[in-house]
């Protein structure tokens, strides 16, 4: 007899009213509900913060290139990568699911690469090289779908 079976018995044994408690998914504590909430609030919270990065991007190159050196650079990518780690133990805390907590972990490694395609760029390097950092949009575009991806997510444990 497997240990599904055993447990399966088990429950039979007891009665109708264990087994279907048995089925169920377990309702989780008011603390984890708390923290499922706040990360709920906090990945909506991350998502504006992205569609923020892209703006003070566009303002930095089209209006004013304080908002890409000061807005853009430094409290934008601040603000997501901490947001990010501070999401992880939150969501931990809420019982959310591991692809969904290594979804948000994601979004902290995307933002270091971020920073670091930026390298030959800053450093004054030419050709092929410095082409590199041209990356930076493309894994800008993958921070949003993954942001995206991990509000979709959210939403369903709001309503779920």
């Amino acid at each position: 007899m497997t240990g599904q079976q055993s447990a399966a018995a088990s429950n039979e044994a007891l009665g109708p009213a264990a087994a279907a408690a048995a089925a169920e998914p377990q309702a989780i504590s008011a603390p984890a509900r708390v923290a499922r909430g706040v990360f709920v609030a906090g990945t909506y919270l991350l998502g504006l913060a992205v569609l923020a990065q892209f703006l003070f991007a566009g303002l930095g190159i089209f209006f004013d290139s304080q908002f890409l050196a000061v807005w853009h650079s430094a409290v934008g990518a601040g603000v997501i990568a901490g947001l990010s780690l501070l999401l992880v133990p939150i969501g931990l805390l809420g019982r959310v699911s591991g692809r969904t907590l290594w979804l948000t972990a994601s979004v902290l490694g995307l933002v270091v690469v971020q920073s670091l395609l930026l390298v030959p760029f800053r450093s004054g390097a030419t050709g092929a090289v410095r082409a590199i950092s041209g990356l930076h949009v493309v894994n800008a575009l993958l921070i949003f779908w993954v942001v995206y991806r991990l509000v979709v997510r959210a939403s369903a444990l709001r309503s779920g």
